[in-house]
Protein backbone atom coordinates (compact mmCIF):
# COMPACT_ATOMS: atom_id res chain seq x y z
CA UNK A 1 0.00 0.00 0.00
CA UNK A 2 1.16 3.57 -0.50
CA UNK A 3 3.02 4.94 -3.72
CA UNK A 4 2.45 2.84 -7.04
CA UNK A 5 4.52 3.91 -10.07
CA UNK A 6 2.34 4.29 -12.97
CA UNK A 7 3.11 6.25 -16.05
CA UNK A 8 -0.18 5.70 -18.27
CA UNK A 9 1.44 8.00 -21.41
CA UNK A 10 1.74 6.09 -24.65
CA UNK A 11 4.84 6.68 -25.32
CA UNK A 12 6.47 6.06 -22.04
CA UNK A 13 7.33 9.68 -21.63
CA UNK A 14 7.69 11.52 -17.95
CA UNK A 15 6.09 14.96 -18.90
CA UNK A 16 4.44 17.19 -16.60
CA UNK A 17 0.78 15.87 -17.47
CA UNK A 18 -0.80 14.93 -14.13
CA UNK A 19 -4.32 16.16 -15.35
CA UNK A 20 -4.23 13.59 -18.03
CA UNK A 21 -2.42 10.98 -16.05
CA UNK A 22 -4.91 11.40 -13.20
CA UNK A 23 -7.79 11.19 -15.26
CA UNK A 24 -6.48 8.11 -17.25
CA UNK A 25 -5.69 6.05 -14.33
CA UNK A 26 -9.21 7.02 -12.16
CA UNK A 27 -11.50 6.95 -14.81
CA UNK A 28 -9.68 3.78 -16.84
CA UNK A 29 -9.85 5.49 -20.26
CA UNK A 30 -7.09 5.52 -22.55
CA UNK A 31 -4.72 8.15 -22.55
CA UNK A 32 -5.54 9.27 -26.16
CA UNK A 33 -9.36 9.57 -25.54
CA UNK A 34 -8.63 11.59 -22.26
CA UNK A 35 -6.04 14.14 -24.02
CA UNK A 36 -8.91 14.49 -26.72
CA UNK A 37 -11.74 15.32 -24.63
CA UNK A 38 -9.65 17.20 -22.74
CA UNK A 39 -8.78 19.58 -25.20
CA UNK A 40 -12.41 19.38 -26.51
CA UNK A 41 -13.72 20.14 -23.51
CA UNK A 42 -12.14 23.85 -24.09
CA UNK A 43 -14.73 25.38 -25.99
CA UNK A 44 -17.07 24.29 -23.11
CA UNK A 45 -15.45 26.04 -20.68
CA UNK A 46 -13.79 28.69 -22.60
CA UNK A 47 -9.99 27.86 -21.02
CA UNK A 48 -6.86 28.45 -23.10
CA UNK A 49 -5.24 25.04 -22.36
CA UNK A 50 -6.33 21.68 -21.12
CA UNK A 51 -5.15 22.06 -17.90
CA UNK A 52 -6.41 25.35 -17.15
CA UNK A 53 -7.88 24.81 -13.22
CA UNK A 54 -11.50 25.52 -14.13
CA UNK A 55 -11.41 23.09 -17.28
CA UNK A 56 -10.03 20.25 -15.82
CA UNK A 57 -12.02 20.58 -12.38
CA UNK A 58 -15.35 21.09 -14.39
CA UNK A 59 -14.28 17.94 -16.85
CA UNK A 60 -14.35 15.79 -13.58
CA UNK A 61 -17.44 16.77 -12.35
CA UNK A 62 -19.40 16.88 -15.53
CA UNK A 63 -17.70 14.14 -18.03
CA UNK A 64 -16.33 11.89 -15.35
CA UNK A 65 -18.51 12.39 -13.30
CA UNK A 66 -16.56 13.19 -10.30
CA UNK A 67 -18.44 13.46 -6.52
CA UNK A 68 -16.76 16.21 -4.68
CA UNK A 69 -15.61 14.97 -1.71
CA UNK A 70 -15.27 18.53 -0.14
CA UNK A 71 -12.36 20.59 1.16
CA UNK A 72 -10.30 18.38 2.88
CA UNK A 73 -8.79 20.85 5.72
CA UNK A 74 -12.47 21.30 6.87
CA UNK A 75 -13.49 17.19 6.47
CA UNK A 76 -10.55 16.19 8.70
CA UNK A 77 -11.19 18.75 11.30
CA UNK A 78 -8.73 21.29 10.34
CA UNK A 79 -6.22 18.78 9.60
CA UNK A 80 -5.27 18.24 5.66
CA UNK A 81 -4.82 14.97 4.42
CA UNK A 82 -1.34 13.69 2.68
CA UNK A 83 -2.09 11.76 -0.41
CA UNK A 84 -0.56 8.99 0.84
CA UNK A 85 -2.74 9.15 3.87
CA UNK A 86 -5.61 9.70 1.55
CA UNK A 87 -5.08 6.72 -0.15
CA UNK A 88 -4.94 4.42 2.86
CA UNK A 89 -8.01 5.95 3.77
CA UNK A 90 -10.15 5.85 0.76
CA UNK A 91 -11.95 2.78 -0.27
CA UNK A 92 -12.87 3.71 -3.91
CA UNK A 93 -11.59 5.20 -6.61
CA UNK A 94 -10.80 9.29 -6.69
CA UNK A 95 -8.62 12.13 -8.04
CA UNK A 96 -7.08 14.44 -5.58
CA UNK A 97 -5.82 18.39 -5.98
CA UNK A 98 -2.46 18.93 -4.28
CA UNK A 99 -0.44 22.18 -4.92
CA UNK A 100 0.05 21.70 -8.86
CA UNK A 101 -0.82 18.52 -8.71
CA UNK A 102 -3.80 15.89 -8.96
CA UNK A 103 -3.38 12.50 -8.48
CA UNK A 104 -5.31 8.98 -8.67
CA UNK A 105 -5.96 7.24 -5.78
CA UNK A 106 -7.38 3.27 -6.69
CA UNK A 107 -9.59 2.65 -3.67
CA UNK A 108 -7.20 -0.15 -2.43
CA UNK A 109 -4.67 2.08 -0.64
CA UNK A 110 -2.69 3.12 -3.32
CA UNK A 111 -1.46 6.42 -4.95
CA UNK A 112 -0.96 6.29 -8.76
CA UNK A 113 1.81 8.55 -10.40
CA UNK A 114 5.36 8.64 -11.77
CA UNK A 115 6.66 10.24 -8.47
CA UNK A 116 5.91 9.76 -4.75
CA UNK A 117 3.94 12.29 -4.22
CA UNK A 118 2.08 10.72 -1.23
CA UNK A 119 3.54 13.87 1.29
CA UNK A 120 1.54 16.51 -0.16
CA UNK A 121 -1.53 18.18 1.29
CA UNK A 122 -4.43 17.37 -0.59
CA UNK A 123 -7.08 20.59 -1.34
CA UNK A 124 -9.74 18.99 -2.62
CA UNK A 125 -10.79 14.68 -3.93
CA UNK A 126 -13.65 13.69 -6.26
CA UNK A 127 -15.10 10.38 -6.24
CA UNK A 128 -14.89 8.22 -9.33
CA UNK A 129 -17.31 5.78 -10.35
CA UNK A 130 -16.48 2.75 -12.50
CA UNK A 131 -15.44 2.56 -16.24
CA UNK A 132 -18.80 1.46 -16.84
CA UNK A 133 -20.89 4.39 -15.78
CA UNK A 134 -18.55 6.85 -16.75
CA UNK A 135 -18.40 5.43 -20.53
CA UNK A 136 -22.48 4.94 -20.51
CA UNK A 137 -22.43 9.20 -19.25
CA UNK A 138 -20.03 10.36 -21.92
CA UNK A 139 -21.82 8.33 -24.45
CA UNK A 140 -24.71 9.54 -23.89
CA UNK A 141 -24.28 13.01 -23.10
CA UNK A 142 -21.10 13.84 -24.77
CA UNK A 143 -21.68 12.91 -28.29
CA UNK A 144 -19.18 16.23 -29.30
CA UNK A 145 -16.80 15.28 -27.18
CA UNK A 146 -16.24 11.12 -27.78
CA UNK A 147 -16.56 11.27 -31.75
CA UNK A 148 -14.04 8.98 -33.27
CA UNK A 149 -12.63 7.99 -30.19
CA UNK A 150 -12.85 4.42 -28.68
CA UNK A 151 -13.10 5.07 -25.45
CA UNK A 152 -11.48 1.95 -24.57
CA UNK A 153 -10.37 0.62 -21.10
CA UNK A 154 -6.95 1.62 -20.07
CA UNK A 155 -4.39 -1.36 -20.27
CA UNK A 156 -2.09 -1.89 -17.65
CA UNK A 157 1.47 -2.98 -18.79
CA UNK A 158 2.75 -2.48 -15.38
Amino acid sequence: MGFVFMNPHPQGKRVGDCVKRACVLASEINYHDIAIMLNRFRKETGAKRFNSDWNWRYFIEQVLLGCDLGNMQYINQGHRFTIEEFARYRKSKAIVQASKHIVAINGKGDYLDTWDSGYKSIYKAWGIPSYEIIVAHIKSNYKKLCKGLSLAKYERTI
